[in-house]
């Protein structure tokens, strides 16, 4: 990007602007999280006194789990809001997981008495294709030993290294 470009007032403005829209983005899923927290509370404390303690109809734990992953997936994308806010970059990894609880989600809440099977082979074409993106995100290799050499194979670093620890005192 223009160096030039960076120092002109209406750069500055933008930045400003753009984080004080990330700033009240925060704030208002915040206040959506913890609303969902106690809607989640209720609705435990609501099942467990309407009927007989600790037992929890199908529908009701269906429910329940649907709920907490809606809280789960909220929480990540809080993750990588703040993330954005304090690094200016968008961590592709927390979208990759965000997107993979939430097909997990459907999985769990899905009723498979309605479901044809080309809506589970895409389902399971898209988890395999995010599970995969994920892996290259963090950096693992699939490896095969084709030659029969034995030994440890070293992962690639894909981000600088860090600085050794020297401690003198030792």
């Amino acid at each position: 990007m223009n160096t030039d470009c960076e120092k002109t007032p209406t750069f500055k403005y933008l930045k400003y602007l753009q984080r004080f829209i990330i700033i009240i983005l925060l704030f208002i899923m915040s206040l959506i999280l913890l609303l969902a927290i106690f809607d989640l509370g209720f609705f435990i404390f609501k099942n467990i006194f309407q009927g007989e303690f600790g037992q929890f109809s199908f529908t009701s734990l269906n429910e329940l789990f649907s709920m907490f992953l809606v809280i789960l997936i909220g929480v990540e994308l809080l993750e990588a809001v703040k993330a954005f806010l304090q690094k200016e970059i968008i961590h592709v990894e927390i979208v990759v997981l965000v997107a993979i609880i939430a097909i997990a989600r459907k999985v769990i809440i899905w009723d498979f008495s309605n479901v044809n099977s080309w809506e589970t082979i895409s389902l399971a074409a898209m988890l395999l294709s995010l599970a995969i993106t994920y892996a290259l995100i963090k950096g693992t290799e699939l490896r095969v030993n084709l030659f029969g050499k034995r030994g440890k194979l070293k992962k690639t670093e894909f981000v600088s290294p860090e600085p050794e620890n020297q401690n003198p005192s030792k």
